[in-house]
């Protein structure tokens, strides 16, 4: 039986993880027979490693978000600098799970592991594809590798920028999308049923806000806006994994009429269905699922780097706003709110370049390099 192995980790977030599993349910989909196996590749290196990555991650992001700001900016000359030898360190561990599970192919949804893959291509026995799938709407130079055989990317504006910037063959790139729940290209029940379940009133106008699977960014601040300066708008608030978040939330709003308050969820399909546009920073994986269920977006204060590459390519593609500011949120939400025709126009325009299918289209090329 062929074997796929898709490498990711949740060190810095959720949506990597996401990526994984709804690349395995595609290829559950299209290849029943496949054996397709998840794991996480710094985990299996080291726990310990993988704890003070995350950590030290995070730390940044709350205490230093400058700092990780600029080393962003650097990264082709940083990835330049520690791409080989943290291949080198990482690729001793990885042989042994290679060489357990004896995949065909191997995908990425992080960059952690690529370089170590590579490595083990190039100076191994070990014979197999080597996969990327970029969870973003741009790149960083720890995503590229001449040893990869094939590159999964959002949109045709980033398969162009790396067969440019890279000089990578325009045949190994493919412009599948994000991957996103499969259950996003099938139909389900309509807005305003979805709606009435939630316990909302079907024909009010609803906002989806949200902080990413790890509940960052300013959920709490626009909440607060949105009770005092909007009150007639519905709110379906996910607070991720975020469990203090969530607890303070749940203290000022349970028994608020107009929120509902979720933790972290297993598909996000019904929530964006119910919603008329999503508050949040600019998640690769989020922003996907927006799209492709027609929502556009405002964007408050996204994570530094590359969120805030999203961030623009997004507001270039004119399918989000941006205000970094929640008090000034009211202003920039009245014409959504106050005009139907304008608010389907944003709805259109982000239907017209989501990807529902981008799981299975995913796995399709995975399956053809088998």
């Amino acid at each position: 039986m062929d074997k796929v192995l898709i490498l990711t980790e949740d060190v810095g977030g959720t949506g990597h993880y996401g990526a994984a599993r709804s690349l395995k349910k595609g290829l559950e989909k299209i290849a029943p027979n496949l054996h397709v196996e998840i794991a996480f590749g710094l985990s299996f290196v080291s726990k310990q490693l993988e704890l003070l990555t995350r950590t030290s991650y995070l730390s940044v992001l709350k205490y230093a978000p400058s700092l990780w700001e600029k080393a962003y900016a650097r990264e082709e000359s940083i990835s330049q600098l520690f791409q080989t030898p943290l291949g080198k360190m990482l690729a001793i561990k990885l042989k042994h799970l290679i060489e357990q599970i004896q995949p065909r192919v191997v995908v990425c949804t992080h960059v952690l592991c690529i370089s170590a893959l590579a490595h083990l291509k190039e100076k191994t026995h070990l014979d197999f594809r080597l996969g990327v799938s970029i969870t973003d709407f741009d790149v960083n130079g720890f995503w590229i590798h001449p040893k990869v055989d094939f590159y999964l990317v959002a949109h045709p504006a980033l398969k162009d920028k790396i067969r440019k910037r890279h000089i990578i063959p325009e045949e190994k790139i493919f412009c599948t999308g994000i991957p996103i729940d499969p259950a996003f290209s099938v139909a389900g029940s309509s807005k305003y049923k979805l709606r009435e379940d939630l316990g909302f009133d079907p024909s009010r106008f609803t906002a989806l806000v949200m902080g990413g699977g790890m509940g960052l960014g300013p959920v709490e601040e626009c909440i607060s806006m949105f009770r005092q300066h909007m009150p007639e708008v519905q709110l379906i608030v996910i607070t991720g994994k975020n469990q203090r978040l969530y607890d303070r939330l749940r203290l000022g709003y349970q028994q608020d009429r107009h929120v509902r308050l979720f933790g972290f969820i297993d598909g996000m399909v019904n929530m964006m269905r119910a919603a008329d546009i999503v508050v949040s920073k600019a998640g690769g994986l989020t922003s996907s699922e927006a799209l492709a269920s027609g929502l556009p977006m405002l964007i408050c204060r996204p994570i530094p780097g590359q969120e805030e590459r999203n961030s623009r390519f997004l507001l270039e593609q004119q399918v989000a706003i941006r205000q970094d500011q929640p008090e000034s949120i009211p202003r920039d939400l009245t014409p959504f709110i106050e005009d139907q025709a304008y608010l389907q126009k944003w709805s259109r325009h982000a239907l017209s370049i989501g990807k529902p299918f981008s799981a299975l289209h995913g796995a399709e090329v995975i399956v053809n390099h088998l």
